[in-house]
C-alpha cells in the first residue's frame, strides 16, 4: 500500500503532503517522488509534510533513507520535513546531512518557511 500524496506549489517552494501507514518502501517511494518533483518544476525547496504517515520509523530505517536522501537528492535541493513523534528525527536529519543533504526536521510550518530561507 503506497502513500497518498498531494502537491501544492508555491511561489518560493513546492510542499508536498503524504498520508498513510509507515512502511519503509512507501518512505523510500515518497523520498524519490520529492526528487522528481522538483527537479520537474525546477524549485529546488521543498517542505514535506508527514504529520499524517502514521507507524513508527525503525532507527535503521532512518539510516537507510538519510543515506538514499544525500545519494540521489541534487545537493543543490533544499527540503524541511514536518514529522510526528515517532517520525523521522534528528538522526534522520544527522545521517542526510552528515552526507550532503540540505535537509531539516522542523516542528511546524513556520520553521520551515524560516529555514526554507
Amino acid at each position: 500500500m503506497s502513500l497518498e500524496v498531494q502537491i501544492h506549489e508555491d511561489e518560493t517552494h513546492l510542499l508536498i503532503k503524504a498520508a498513510g501507514q509507515y512502511s519503509l518502501a512507501n518512505l523510500h517511494e515518497l523520498l524519490d517522488r520529492v526528487k522528481k518533483e522538483s527537479e520537474n518544476g525546477a524549485n529546488q525547496r521543498v517542505i514535506l509534510d508527514v504529520t499524517e504517515v502514521a507507524g513508527t520509523i525503525p532507527v535503521m530505517d532512518m539510516l537507510v533513507l538519510g543515506e538514499h536522501c544525500a545519494r540521489f537528492w541534487n545537493p543543490a535541493l533544499r527540503v524541511a520535513i514536518l514529522s510526528p513523534v515517532g517520525g523521522l528525527d534528528m538522526f534522520f536529519e544527522n545521517v542526510a546531512r552528515n552526507r550532503g543533504a540540505q535537509v531539516a526536521v522542523v516542528p511546524n510550518h513556520d520553521a520551515a518557511i524560516a529555514w526554507l530561507r
